[in-house]
């Protein structure tokens, strides 16, 4: 018998018991779906984390001062914002790993007004380096230069969210905005960074020259942060321990001192997001995966009755010339079709799922074609796997026997 006459005849006796047939898919539809949801949600996840680190880039990192720990306790150190312009400038200079360094200080008091509302917005002073730094370009005027910064001119460029919280649909570009009743003009709309892995919208932010900045809306406000970048091709490793260095000696630190000085790699941070949001997937996956363990024990019950009701119709097939192997091969052509069809059934309740996820819970999600193809395949070796025994059950049955079963 040729392998479509087979399938045909597999359809065929699938299709005499319409209700049992669903009823036997439908645990093959759960689990193939759940895995398929499962996978489109981490797929987009891990998407989501690659474009993060993308955006944030991999050969920068932030320090912070945050003081010696004596005593158990940590004492913070008297540093003062013109003392941490020097040591940026310093890390920038001596430091041969560094392509770029900036001082940064943001204000607690972001509170900015323009003439069409206000917003309490991030808002930050910094060297133009930072946006080097920061890989972060405009989509629309231009960035501040060191020349703007020098000459104190009262410009800054703007975050996509702030400017539509500040101006609505109206072009930001030239407009006036006040913070701490000081003006500052508007010469560049930022290109958009989105939501970072902490939940912060990086979008709602004012970027302001450091000189000017430091003048007219830090007031009282230390800065204790500053950013660095190492050279294209340098190991982040060998710039962080540059930096170390020099901070150390500049702070006359001992060997047996602690850094009074955290320096953060950002990058670090969002691969632990990633790493738990696999171990997380993972976790879905293997749950899901059950369902698809139940569905093929319910698929073997199935074959089994099959099996028992249709003994006299395996007795006439071998009575009238047909062997073991060619009954093994039309139950296991059933089970295999049957689980199939219910996987790529399943594979569209998965992506009907993970839309409904995308649309309603906002979860990023990522569905390829090739996860089709796994989900029909897969769902086919559950039916080989949990069909062979009750195949091979009806394929051993004796001829006799099977016309006097009643």
């Amino acid at each position: 018998m040729s392998p479509f006459a087979v399938l045909a005849e597999a359809f065929s006796s699938l299709t005499r018991n319409k209700v049992r047939t669903m009823l036997s898919m439908l645990g093959i539809i759960i689990g193939v779906g759940s895995v398929i949801a499962m996978v489109a949600v981490g797929e987009g996840g891990r998407q989501k984390v690659e474009r993060e680190l993308a955006a944030l880039g991999d050969d920068w990192l932030m320090v912070t001062y945050w003081g010696i720990q004596r005593g158990g306790a940590r004492r913070m150190q008297g540093i003062s914002s013109t003392a941490v312009v020097e040591e940026a400038e310093a890390i920038g200079r001596d430091c041969p790993a560094i392509r770029a360094a900036t001082p940064t200080n943001m204000a607690r008091s972001g509170q900015v007004i323009s003439s069409y509302g206000n917003n309490s917005s991030s808002v930050l002073g910094c060297y133009p380096s930072y946006f080097d730094i920061r890989r972060w370009g405009v989509t629309r005027g231009q960035l501040f230069t060191f020349e703007d910064m020098e000459l104190r001119r009262a410009v800054c460029v703007i975050g996509a969210s702030a400017a539509e919280e500040l101006f609505g649909s109206v072009d930001p570009i030239g407009q006036t905005i006040r913070v701490n009743k000081a003006p500052f003009q508007i010469i560049g709309l930022l290109e958009r960074k989105g939501i970072s892995t902490r939940g912060h919208d990086e979008d709602d932010i004012v970027i302001f020259p450091w000189h000017i900045f430091q003048r007219k809306v830090a007031g009282d406000e230390v800065a204790q942060t500053m950013y660095a970048a190492s050279h294209p091709g340098v190991p982040l490793g060998v710039a962080k321990a540059q930096i170390r260095a020099l901070l150390r000696q500049r702070h006359r630190l001992l060997p047996e001192d602690d850094d009074d000085f955290r320096l953060i790699d950002r990058t670090q941070q969002a691969q632990v997001n990633a790493e738990t949001t696999k171990t997380f997937n993972s976790m879905l996956m293997a749950i899901a995966s059950i369902s698809l363990i139940v569905g093929g024990v319910g698929i073997m019950n199935i074959m089994l009755v099959s099996v028992t009701e249709r003994t006299r119709e395996i007795g006439l097939r071998m009575a009238i010339g047909a062997n073991g192997y060619h009954v093994l091969g039309q139950f296991l052509a059933e089970a295999i079709v049957l689980c199939a069809v219910g996987g790529a059934l399943g594979f569209a309740a998965g992506g009907g799922g993970a839309y409904y996820l995308k649309s309603n819970m906002e979860y990023e999600i990522a569905i390829s074609y090739w996860m089709a193809g796994v989900a029909v395949a897969f769902a086919a070796m559950v039916g080989l796997f949990f069909g062979f025994y009750p195949a091979w059950r009806a394929s051993r049955l004796n001829p006799i026997d099977a016309l006097r079963f009643e």
